[in-house]
């Protein structure tokens, strides 16, 4: 052990008992129409309708600085959801199920030292608010698969799961979405596209990971020669891309399978761009979710769904990876794929995976889910069918908060058993923001500068520069290259206490004699070394054996 490092140990299971603190939202600030409702069987003597405003408390109290946990007694006549924001930055949104009686729901935030502002600000507003609850919050480590979940992956799908792993909690990877392909000449270097060069132009290197888009693969017109060269310049991409040592993530606007409609909005939802009213649901069997195969709309998903594994099975011959997200916005009413049940849904996610992967034999894509917040349990396809778990957010411009409330809810949805991805943002989320408020995420990706997209212009010179110039963003001049990396593929490891459900680190008891140290790990539980010498700055776990007893504690590098 280097003594000359500043160390710590902190016990994060302790025997002293945190009190929640209660904060009455008829006490609150009230503005934008909000109004107080005097009433009696509530906490208070009354309670707040948001209405079209915010309701805001102030004077919210903080021992340290850190993580804590803020329970909503609300009511709200049907689905809403809100934002909550702390100390004047966004932290993230609060889904409200409907209900007729005082019901409570959870989010996490990050508090500073002392006094604190938590604002719940309208969405879509019209919730009652009873009083909020502010405790402190426990984290506990992920526990990832050390394997993708596609079975025999591809050893470059391997690698890439690997890093992505091996990165989480540590680093996040930069991306950019590829939009407008008419400046892109086939076959030139992906660096010259227009969305590429836009980052490059900005803070001076290239992003990692670049957004690719079926958007005109599949659909009516999917045979006319613009659209196959669209998708051409696509795969174009991607190989380049993973030749340049970067990271291709595949997204599938899946437009009409019966190819009646050139469009994958529904109806309301299309601002005017066309929609469609293809049902998947009528290619299962009459009350069910199993497929009727001989149904014109199974015919016609599983038309497109291979042609799409055709693109990948080209990569797959030349031994590029990527990154797969289909069906993406999960439960939002504007896609065709959303427009039914979660469990529908979930039956047509595993669809497309089956036939990829045991049946086309795609072997080489690390699966994405990617819901919206409020059917993140509810569609969940099953875990054995995504690697990742993602959510796109788009704040408002300059806004660069971590997003930590989804990060928080996505993580306790996932059991911290998934990779947590940005897969589409506005603004970039600040890379100091996302450390203090332990909200990592594995890649950002803002959406494109080309077809006239302002999504990149909201992240300001300064913040782009000094989030790619930062160690712990990654950007394409910092990768390994794929035929230098080795994946670890080394099982995860945690450490769990007796009787515990929860995964998290024991207060280390005092023992003495001589102290064996077994091995050193990153917060995500993978084994590091033995010794801290050249490892980067952050949270480390020790893991030592005195007396026969294993004895964990947490190492802060600074």
């Amino acid at each position: 052990m280097n003594i000359g490092l500043k160390f710590a140990i902190l016990g994060l299971c302790v025997s002293t008992a945190a009190f929640a603190t209660k904060y009455e939202a008829e006490s609150a600030t009230l503005s934008g129409g909000a109004k107080n409702v005097n009433a009696s069987g509530v906490s208070g003597t009354g309670y707040a309708d948001m209405q079209e405003g915010n309701i805001t408390f102030a004077g919210v109290t903080a021992e340290k600085a850190g993580k804590y946990q803020v329970t909503i007694r609300y009511k709200a006549g049907d689905f809403k959801a809100n934002y909550i924001v702390v100390n004047g930055a966004t932290s993230g949104t609060v889904d409200f199920e409907g209900t007729s009686n005082w019901s409570d729901v959870s989010t996490v935030v990050t508090l500073k030292a002392g006094t604190n502002t938590i604002s719940l600000e309208k969405y879509w507003g019209w919730i009652s608010v009873d009083y909020i609850d502010v405790e402190p919050y426990e984290s506990s480590p992920f526990k990832l698969s050390a394997t993708p979940v596609t079975p025999n992956a591809t050893e470059s799908a391997v690698k890439l799961y690997s890093f992505l792993r091996e990165n989480f909690g540590k680093k996040t990877i930069s991306g950019i979405m590829t939009g407008d392909m008419s400046g892109y000449t086939l076959g030139a270097d992906f660096k010259t596209h227009d969305d590429v060069k836009y980052i490059y132009t900005r803070t001076g290197k290239y992003p990692v990971l670049v957004g690719l888009d079926f958007l005109f693969a599949t659909g009516p017109s999917a045979s006319q020669s613009w659209n196959m060269e669209y998708t051409n310049k696509a795969i174009s991409i991607a190989k380049g891309l993973w030749k340049a040592g970067g990271i291709p993530a595949f997204t599938w606007h899946w437009k009409d399978p019966l190819d009646k409609d050139d469009a994958f909005y529904i109806q309301g939802a299309d601002n005017g761009q066309g929609y469609t009213t293809f049902d998947f649901a009528t290619g299962f069997k009459a009350g069910t979710t199993e497929w009727n195969t001989e149904s014109a709309a199974y015919k016609g998903i599983i038309a497109d769904i291979d042609h799409i594994a055709d693109y990948f099975l080209e990569l797959q011959k030349e031994g590029v990876a990527g990154i797969f997200r289909p069906l993406h916005e999960a439960g939002g009413k504007w896609f065709w794929w959303s427009i039914n049940s979660g469990d529908q849904f979930a039956a047509l996610y595993r669809l497309v995976y089956d036939r990829m992967v045991k049946v086309k034999g795609v072997k080489n894509m690390i699966w994405v889910f990617n819901p919206e917040g409020s059917t993140v349990t509810s569609w969940n396809p099953g875990s054995e069918y995504y690697d990742v778990l993602s959510i796109d957010i788009y704040n408002s411009a300059n806004d660069h908060s971590s997003n930590a409330s989804a990060f928080d809810k996505f993580k306790s949805a996932s059991n911290g058993t998934k990779i947590l991805a940005l897969s589409e943002n506005g603004p970039i989320p600040d890379v100091n923001n996302m450390h203090t408020d332990e909200a990592v995420w594995s890649w950002w990706m803002p959406w494109y500068s080309t077809w006239s997209g302002t999504w990149p212009g909201q992240t300001k010179d300064a913040v782009w520069k000094s989030n790619m110039d930062d160690e712990r963003v990654l950007s394409l001049e910092d990768m390994p290259g794929w035929d230098n990396y080795t994946a670890d593929v080394t099982p995860d490891t945690t450490v769990t206490p007796p009787d515990s459900g929860t995964t998290r680190i024991a207060t280390a008891p005092r023992l003495l004699g001589t102290a064996t140290t077994i091995g050193i790990f990153d917060m995500n539980g993978h084994y590091v070394g033995l010794t801290t010498q050249g490892l980067p700055q952050g949270r480390y776990v020790i893991r030592k054996q005195v007396q026969g007893h294993v004895v964990n504690t947490l190492y802060l590098k600074k």
